[in-house]
């Protein structure tokens, strides 16, 4: 999320091109044996004090828990041939949970697919030959903030400047799709005026798609690269970008892309200790909740859902059960030891970045938006570790709530996603101690939290996020160099830490509300809050309680 509005998206009509396609691909992705296992091996690894804590498990050993058996998967390659799948195309994935196959010169309606077997949860397809990007001009390059500079935000947080990364094992990541990329020479600008020690040589594109200047994505991808460059100093840095199809960009072709990459990426022989996400939208339960409301006010469902789809970046998933499914990918990750970071939002607790715009319709949404808490995805999954904004009051001592370009720092309940059980106490703290609360009926008061902890957003979360990542990737190169495993879901030891060692490892910030241009919101107190979280970094409190594991056998 960044500090860019919404606006209504030039995108292509996606639908009609897509069934003029004559060459594609049928993803058929096969459900889950033993979801409730892996749920429990995730908590396992992810939970300080449990034996099997950061114990991560490799592709085969995931795949022996969720993936389908010999027989389903013969019967599932027997459909997709019958349907006309080229037979050297038929792919099994690595965690035996999907097949994919080629085909060339048919028409296949989603009728033909309608009975399939009973392995298959759902099928997805992808069109070749459907890349096409809004072309735009070359960015103007980001001036230098004489407040914000890297220097200051790590005085701040009480990083050393010169703090450099040692171990060549120490890998992070940050991903988007469209047009999502970075510019070399702006890269090289950015260390120049703000970061000298920044190795340029060692931020690297780790597929053939570079992203394209002018893009929404494109400009991500370049606030991305420079904040996790500048704060994880030294490590090596993918820029991931798996899809260039304009769909993928700002609206609903956006969830398959994450799924696919993130499906993709748990599979790989290396892996990234730190994975950033800074994209994101309204999740697919907002968006159903959008619309339902506003049929209730008297519109059709069709014009809620193309209204939304008009709009940049807020309703970019096809429906809850992807987000489900994308989930499931996510807790693969953490399994096999990724710490996956989602931007907050940028809306507050009610939008993905600020009010509506456009007549009648646009004005129910505003209504219907600030009666209820809207959380945003991935960030609000309870397997991402969600950062906020910040920005400071005076000084740099005097952190508060980021609010800006009509929005602010997101934060809130999900609706989809219960609470884990390390959010618990403290969140029923926040909610039996604080005065001022949005009316109950507004949030799912027993749904998964966010933010965890946040950064400097002044650029919008999709500044934080990458900071914060950038941090996490200096403790795990401390953390290889003494030998030890990566830290995996971290969030449960945040958790611990930052409520047995309030403002060691986390500074807490009590100022600022989610309300946005709502006459409603959750306010900052002391302790954990929706706005940032525990609050921002302290370097020696992290070393300390994230740099060794002496300290997180206390608590089962």
């Amino acid at each position: 999320f960044s500090r860019a509005r919404h606006h209504p998206a030039m995108r292509l009509n996606v639908l009609a091109s897509l069934a003029a396609a004559s060459q594609f691909q049928l993803v058929a992705h096969l459900s889950h044996k033993n979801p409730d296992a892996l749920e429990e091996l995730f908590w396992n690894v992810s939970t300080p004090g449990n034996p099997e804590y950061l114990k991560f498990r490799t592709v085969e050993e995931i795949a022996a828990v969720i993936g389908s058996s010999e027989s389903e998967i013969e019967e599932v390659k027997q459909w997709l041939l019958n349907k006309g799948a080229d037979p050297n195309s038929l792919r099994l994935s690595p965690l035996r949970d999907a097949v994919t196959a080629d085909f060339d010169g048919l028409t296949l309606s989603w009728e033909h697919l309608a009975e399939k077997p009973a392995a298959v949860e759902f099928v997805h397809r992808r069109d070749f030959g459907q890349r096409a990007i809004l072309e735009g001009k070359s960015p103007a390059r980001d001036q230098p903030n004489e407040f914000y500079t890297i220097s200051n935000m790590k005085k701040a947080y009480g990083i050393p400047e010169k703090l450099l990364a040692s171990n060549d094992k120490t890998l992070q990541m940050v991903w988007g799709p469209g047009t999502f990329g970075f510019d070399e020479t702006e890269l090289s600008f950015h260390k120049l005026e703000q970061c000298p020690l920044l190795n340029v040589s060692r931020v690297v594109f780790d597929t053939p798609n570079h992203g394209k200047s002018g893009g929404d994505n494109f400009g991500e991808g370049n606030l991305d690269a420079k904040m996790i460059a500048s704060f994880g100093l030294n490590v090596k840095t993918l820029v991931s970008n798996t899809n260039t199809s304009s769909s993928t960009e700002e609206g609903e072709g956006f969830g398959q892309a994450l799924l696919d990459f993130a499906t993709d990426v748990a599979t790989r022989d290396t892996l990234p200790q730190v994975l950033s996400m800074s994209l994101g939208s309204l999740g697919a339960y907002a968006c159903d909740t959008l619309c339902t409301e506003a049929v209730k006010k008297g519109f059709t469902m069709e014009k809620c859902r193309s209204y939304l789809q008009s709009q940049r970046q807020v309703c970019m998933f096809l429906s809850q059960p992807q987000t489900d499914r994308i989930n499931s990918a996510f807790k693969v990750l953490g399994t096999r030891g990724v710490t996956l970071f989602g931007a907050s939002g940028d809306g507050g607790s009610h939008f993905s970045f600020g009010s509506f715009e456009g007549g009648d319709i646009a004005d129910a949404l505003n209504t219907i938006s600030c009666d209820i808490n809207m959380p945003v995805y991935p960030t609000a999954s309870p397997y991402v570790i969600s950062v906020g904004g910040t920005m400071w009051s005076g000084d740099s001592s005097n952190p508060v709530t980021w609010a800006g370009f009509g929005g602010g720092s997101g934060g809130g309940f999900s609706w989809q996603f219960s609470a884990p059980a390390h959010q618990k106490d403290a969140v029923a703290g926040y909610l039996n101690g604080t005065t001022g609360l949005p009316p109950k009926s507004s949030y799912n008061a027993a749904g998964r939290a966010y933010p965890d902890i946040s950064a400097v957003g002044t650029q919008g979360t999709s500044q934080s996020c990458p900071i914060m990542a950038g941090i996490f990737s200096m403790i795990m190169d401390h953390r290889l160099n003494q030998g030890l495993p990566p830290l995996g879901f971290a969030a449960p030891r945040i958790w611990q830490v930052a409520s047995q060692f309030p403002g060691e490892a986390f500074q807490d910030v009590t100022e600022g509300n989610t309300k946005t241009s709502c006459s409603t919101g959750f306010p900052a107190t002391k302790g954990w809050d929706p706005n940032t979280g525990w609050g921002r970094p302290v370097w020696a409190g992290m070393v300390k309680h994230f740099g060794s594991d002496s300290a997180a056998e206390i608590v089962v």
